[in-house]
């Protein structure tokens, strides 16, 4: 099986040296691109509530290159996902408190249907620590892309 295709910047960035300037140049004018974005507005089908943590959410992930226009749809599957979680441990919590042992069986297969659900789409945008691993280019990148954006993220030291 092969490795997965890492993008153009990548190998450059490792220092890739099994491509010629031309194949990386013609791998890189094929390479999709979209446009970045500067606000996000949540979906229509989201709550109030989930349309407040996804504005707090959608600057974080757009700074990090993460979320474009593409993306909405899929941090808002992601909060939808992480809600069902909550509220199906909330009601496992519940059963298992009063000692109901087939209500606490079916909550628990919910609930890690939502957990599934949510991890998936957590990790495609980065918001879980293995995600925000397979997100991350070799260092050098991110100085020759966007000096200083860390120092937005995270705060200057």
């Amino acid at each position: 099986m092969s490795r997965k295709r890492q993008p153009v910047a990548a190998l450059r960035a490792n220092g890739s040296r099994h491509y010629s300037k031309a194949q990386l140049e013609e791998r890189e004018a094929r390479e999709p691109k979209v446009p970045p974005v500067t606000t996000l507005e949540p979906p229509s089908y989201l709550t109030q509530s989930l349309a407040a943590k996804f504005r707090k959410l959608a600057p974080i992930l757009i700074r990090m290159g993460v979320l474009t226009s593409l993306d909405a749809d899929g941090l808002a599957r992601y909060l939808i996902a992480e809600q069902n979680y909550l509220r199906a441990t909330n009601r496992l919590t519940a059963a298992m408190n009063t000692g109901n042992t087939a209500e606490a069986d079916k909550w628990s297969a919910i609930q890690d249907r939502f957990f599934r659900q949510c991890r998936a789409a957590g990790s495609d945008l980065g918001l879980t620590v293995t995600g925000r691993c397979s997100l991350e280019l070799p260092p050098g990148y991110a100085d020759e892309e966007a000096p200083g954006e860390e120092g937005d993220l995270f705060g200057d030291d």
